[in-house]
């Protein structure tokens, strides 16, 4: 009677209290549509498979049935997504508290263990609430009409399976955590941060940690990593065939990093180009470039121009300048460089010297453009590191890479949240030391671990190849505070 009891009181906290408010939320807000909506909807050739094929499912299935009619001012199929979409969260948000009440049921009691169990139900859902009601945004990821609606709850699951595969490295664990990557990352490529989490935990685990060495299991990993990218390009290229006829990976991918090294580029930087000039592939490159430099210049969308935080020009650092200005005039020129600068302006390029190719051909020539002028650039910033130079562009890399960091696990104003966010980040490896060498939870702290590289690689990778704003960024915040709050009560 009493475990019967018990359950009952566990399916209240863990299910029930994620269904109520998720599914609650979704009927009361209803469909969510945001900037990005459109191309996935419209299967944009920018844009990875598996979301827009989600959202073409749910309509085929729709005017199979002669569904028709609009919902929130939206066409109704787009609510049945929100709702699949609120329900996944629900899922993610219960397994992780049986799944946290479980870890920490075999290292401490049970009232702890249940109450470590709601917790991760909390974290889960006061993220969300604070993304509807207090950040500017103003709404929860699990009713728009975007990637990370999918992304986010897959995220959870996937630091869940690795965990397991870690403590019990079996087939099922292995092959349903290898699928979690292919499919996450196919929804976000972003996602490609869970196969270097994978790796590098493995790498720690399997070959520098004496107690869990095991070369043959890191060797395996590295193998379905790398499995794990060719399938997740083939998958890509494989719809891009039957969708547009071409057997090629989505474009726009050099977009984030392109904004970047052009934030930070210099008139002077066309020579680099000039060597493409005569060629037939991109003929008068170098007055390409001159002409996406001379519009930033025009409209004020460089670093040069930033109000605050660049005032030491070159020798500004994040330790003399108001990195956080900068940081703010960047994420403000980010989306302008990429899609009112850069993009009409290959477009018209393209026009010119390749009138003969159709839509599609068109868009994988813009691409290939985009790359070239990104890789030279690239290049030139990455070699001007070694030889002192580059200052600017290591400058807005170190900044996007600590604004990462801040709002990760806080936000990056009022400035004292900044100071905050430091503390926050000792004291968790604090607790992680007091978890693995003082209180012996071996599973606490590798779940610590797991959590922490998560935010440390997604940090690092997105601050520095797109930029770091909120979205992309409290993947991990939920389980932060509750491994954090695991390293407190247990």
């Amino acid at each position: 009677m009493f475990k019967m009891k018990h359950q009952k009181n566990l399916i209240l906290l863990y299910v029930i209290l994620p269904f109520l408010f998720f599914m609650g939320m979704a009927v009361y807000d209803g469909t969510v549509w945001c900037v990005d909506s459109p191309s996935y909807v419209s299967m944009d050739f920018t844009r990875e498979p598996v979301y827009p094929l989600f959202l073409l499912g749910i309509r085929r299935v729709f005017e199979f049935f002669d569904f028709a009619g609009q919902m929130y001012g939206q066409p109704s199929y787009l609510f049945c997504a929100v709702i699949i979409q609120s329900l996944l969260w629900v899922y993610a948000t219960a397994r992780l508290g049986f799944f946290m009440y479980r870890v920490a049921g075999d290292n401490t009691y049970e009232n702890k263990a249940r109450l470590v169990g709601f917790l991760a139900v909390f974290f889960q859902i006061a993220v969300c609430v604070l993304n509807r009601f207090v950040a500017a945004r103003g709404s929860m990821y699990s009713e728009c009409i975007m990637t990370e609606s999918l992304a986010m709850p897959l995220f959870v699951l996937f630091n869940i399976r690795l965990f397991m595969a870690l403590k019990d490295y079996n087939k099922l664990n292995v092959t349903v955590l290898f699928l979690l990557c292919v499919l996450i990352s196919s929804i976000r490529k972003q996602m490609l941060i869970t196969l270097l989490v994978w790796g590098f935990v493995s790498f720690v685990m399997h070959l520098l940690w004496k107690r869990t060495r095991d070369i043959r299991r890191f060797v395996e990993t590295c193998i379905l990593v790398i499995l794990a990218v060719v399938c997740i390009s083939v998958a890509d290229r494989s719809y891009n065939y039957v969708l547009r006829g071409h057997f090629v990976e989505h474009t726009g991918n050099s977009k984030g990093a392109l904004d970047t090294v052009l934030y930070t580029a210099k008139a002077e930087d066309a020579a680099l180009y000039e060597k493409y000039d005569t060629s037939e592939d991109y003929p008068k490159l170098s007055a390409l470039y001159t002409e996406i430099y001379d519009t930033l210049i025009e409209w004020e969308l460089t670093i040069d121009f930033a109000s605050a935080g660049y005032e030491l020009g070159e020798e500004s650092t994040i330790s003399n300048s108001d990195w956080v200005s900068m940081a703010s005039h960047y994420a403000d020129c980010y989306d302008v460089i990429g899609f009112d600068v850069v993009l009409p302006i290959c477009e018209e390029y393209v026009a010119e010297y390749f009138p003969e190719l159709d839509e599609v051909e068109a868009q994988l020539k813009e691409d290939a453009v985009e790359k070239v002028l990104l890789t030279e650039l690239m290049k030139k910033d990455i070699s001007g590191i070694f030889k002192g130079e580059s200052k600017a562009f290591l400058y807005v890399f170190k900044a996007n890479v600590l604004k990462a960091f801040v709002i990760s696990v806080a936000n990056i104003s009022p400035g004292i949240l900044i100071t905050a966010s430091l503390v926050i980040y000792i004291l968790y490896l604090t607790l992680m030391f007091r978890m693995g060498v003082l209180r012996k939870k071996e599973d606490i702290l590798l779940m610590e671990f797991i959590v922490i590289v998560g935010v440390f690689i997604n940090s690092v990778v997105t601050g520095s190849m797109i930029f770091p704003q909120p979205r992309y960024m409290c993947y991990s915040m939920g389980l932060f505070y509750l491994l954090m709050s695991c390293g407190i009560l247990l």
